[in-house]
């Protein structure tokens, strides 16, 4: 976003929820909001189900507007957070899961709680307001302003949200990731993995080794890494193993090589469903290295920049000290890890303890109840 289009959606926005601010205040809705995609996923999905099994009465509004680079991409989500703002006067809880420029631009009513539930768990790689680079002006000057309360998933990271998410830590509370409740119901493992195994059956009764390492750079700058040589792990790894990618879903996919994988699933797969038959997971410094954790899946990191890595954006915890699973700098290291079998799941239980503490199984559960009193 440039300086213009920052200065010209904020002086709107502004406007429109002082006139939205003459309206009734809504106290029985609550909007969950979001701008990196269009249907409803991790954190903000699994709190509206547990708002329709335990506060069904409440009326949910839900905002799915993915933000767009592009000139009419643009226009048209600067017309959507119209709505966006409308809500976000007019209802007793707002719930978002990344920056959402409405909340930003200017404070909201005191009646109305805003809550941050970010998309992913844990304290990894510095973001937001804590990157070692901050991010450019403008969004150096409005983003992740006029939260109420940030959620957390335990104690480990609240000092770090604090700073990311630019919110007094006594306001960020540890009540665990609502979208980590999946790993602890049976049900909802079965279900996921059969839907997953319906759409995919090429998966069945194979190893199944899934690729899915996070970007570099950011905004219109984001890329792939390019440490793997996919071709040369697929003809060392038996014919009993499925190798299959899954591009993140904020990289524009064109980017991506795709040759060599077995499977590439849809960029927007709700990564934890595919946890679910997931036997190996290879990535970098992907927050999904706490949900294999929760899982207890083998963990596979290629981390050959490492270095680079450390100096922007930044990471939380120190990779040669602090970090589970089995790192490697090359095709060579990942190929003799995954033919070796050398993995270690000792150390997962105290990670887990100590960074994942509040993710039990009832963190939806939990939100509703704190935010949403009976």
């Amino acid at each position: 976003m440039t300086r213009l289009e920052y200065v010209l959606s904020a002086a709107v926005l502004r406007f429109l929820g002082f006139l939205f601010s003459l309206l009734p205040l809504r106290r029985d809705r609550v909007a969950l909001a979001t701008a990196r995609t269009s249907r409803l996923d991790g954190n903000l999905l699994h709190i509206h189900r547990a708002l329709r099994r335990l506060r069904p009465e409440l009326d949910v509004a839900l905002v799915l507007e993915p933000y767009s680079y592009g000139l009419i991409g643009k226009l048209a989500y600067a017309t959507r957070l119209v709505r966006g703002m409308y809500l976000l006067r007019t209802s007793r809880l707002v719930v978002v899961d990344n920056a959402y420029l409405p909340v930003h631009v200017a404070p909201h009513r005191a009646a109305t709680q805003v809550v941050q539930v970010w998309h992913a768990e844990g304290a990894l790689k510095r973001f937001g307001l804590d990157a070692i680079r901050p991010p450019e002006q403008p969004e150096r000057t409005f983003l992740h302003r006029h939260y109420d309360w940030v959620v957390t998933s335990g104690e480990a990271s609240r000092e770090a949200w604090s700073r990311a998410l630019g919110t007094p830590v006594e306001r960020v509370l540890a009540l665990g990731s609502p979208r980590t409740d999946l790993f602890f119901d049976d049900a909802a493992l079965a279900e996921a993995r059969a839907g997953i195994l319906a759409a995919y059956p090429i998966l069945a009764g194979r190893r199944v080794v899934l690729y899915a390492p996070t970007f570099r750079g950011r905004g219109r700058g984001k890329r792939p890494g390019a440490g793997l040589d996919v071709a040369r792990l697929r003809a060392a790894l038996p014919e009993t193993d499925a190798l299959v990618l899954k591009t993140h879903p904020n990289l524009d996919r064109r980017l991506v090589a795709t040759d060599g994988f077995d499977v590439i699933v849809d960029q927007q797969l709700d990564l934890n469903e595919l946890l679910t038959v997931t036997d190996v997971l290879i990535t970098d410094y992907s927050s999904s290295i706490f949900d294999v954790a929760l899982l207890r899946r083998r963990l596979l990191l290629l981390v050959d920049d490492l270095e680079a890595y450390e100096r922007d954006p930044g990471l939380y915890l120190d990779y040669r000290t602090e970090m589970i699973g089995t790192q490697v700098v090359d095709t060579d290291g990942a190929i003799d890890a995954l033919l070796q079998d050398r993995f270690d799941l000792g150390p997962y239980d105290a990670f887990i303890e100590r960074h994942l503490g509040a993710s039990d199984g009832h963190a939806s559960a939990r939100f509703v109840e704190h935010f949403l009193p009976a």
